[in-house]
């Protein structure tokens, strides 16, 4: 992937190119057509400055102007959703990056800004359709593109990549280091279903740690004891690292101690063990609905409420 710095400074000599050396072929004609306005070199090279030194409000400000001179300039909307992914908005992020991989689905630069926003939002779905364009450009994506399968479960798909991988000697120690992590995750899916199958027996279900913990945390909320719930579940994730329930627990309670930054930071940790989809994803996105309202990040929490009705 290209690091977003030389992006910049590549956009930037491309329009300092157009604008003071004009030259005849088509591409160069039309990039020249873009920036014949001064006010618009001058609210771009606003907006630039102001990234750089993470003024990103300032950055979006400039390029909205430039958005109104040049409507349909496609690096504005690329621009813009840099900025707005600075800034954690991957929801106005992702609208622009499709706005401008729409305009030239070719560049690399768009197709990965918009692929690291979807895998951001853990939209894994819409990731894969993107990667397999990418793919295309450059082989590096196949990586990504496995990694993805193993996030949506779909090991099956992700082996055939690192097989690909192996055979054809493309980065052996990225596909070296997939199939570890395949392996862990299939690991980790088969203990979970072998004690789900345990927990059905009451009598075994008693004498599980996890089902302990579990017991003692859901009390802790019945007394509405938030401190001691909190306690309970932060232990019980040391001890079982890779059970999302106790993430869930652990964020319920810091949202009743109205800690809400902290508990949107362990939803996220905890999503990542979530393997199949159903009621306790569904539980997480309400937790961070609960979170972003009180926080009052209205997109964010349109977003997951979107999630949820879906």
């Amino acid at each position: 992937m290209v690091p977003i710095r030389c992006k910049i400074l590549v956009l930037c000599l491309f329009l300092t190119v157009s604008v003071g050396f004009p030259q005849q072929d088509g591409l160069s004609a039309d990039l020249s057509e873009e920036v014949n306005s001064d006010a618009f070199q001058e609210h771009f090279f606003e907006a630039l400055k102001q990234k750089s030194i993470e003024n990103y409000d300032r950055a979006i400000v400039a390029l909205l102007e430039c958005k109104k001179l040049q409507v349909d300039n496609e690096v504005v909307d690329y621009e813009l959703g840099l900025n707005h992914m600075e800034q954690t908005n991957y929801i106005l992020a992702q609208q622009h990056f499709e706005v401008a991989a729409a305009s030239d689905p070719s560049n690399v630069w768009y197709q990965d800004a918009l692929l690291n926003c979807l895998i951001k939002q853990h939209n894994y779905h819409a990731a894969v359709s993107v990667a397999e364009v990418l793919l295309t450009m450059d082989n590096d994506y196949y990586k990504t593109l496995a990694d993805i399968y193993i996030e949506l479960g779909e090991g099956g798909q992700a082996k055939k990549i690192i097989v690909k991988m192996l055979e054809e000697g493309i980065d052996l120690g990225a596909a070296t280091q997939l199939q570890t992590k395949l392996r862990m995750r299939e690991q980790t899916k088969a203990m979970l279903k072998s004690e789900e199958s345990v927990t059905k027996s009451t009598s075994k279900a008693l004498n599980s740690p996890t089902e302990q913990y579990k017991n003692q945390i859901e009390m802790q909320f019945e007394k509405t004891d938030y401190p001691e719930a909190l306690h309970f579940s932060s232990e019980a994730i040391d001890n079982f690292p890779t059970q999302p329930i106790f993430y869930l627990y652990k964020a319920r309670s810091l949202n009743k101690l109205q800690n809400y930054k902290m508990a949107i930071q362990i939803l996220k940790d905890g999503l990542s063990y979530v393997l199949d989809p159903g009621e306790m994803e569904k539980n997480f996105y309400k937790e961070f609905v609960v979170s972003y309202t009180a926080l009052g990040d209205k997109q964010k929490v349109d977003y997951y409420q979107e999630k949820i009705n879906n």
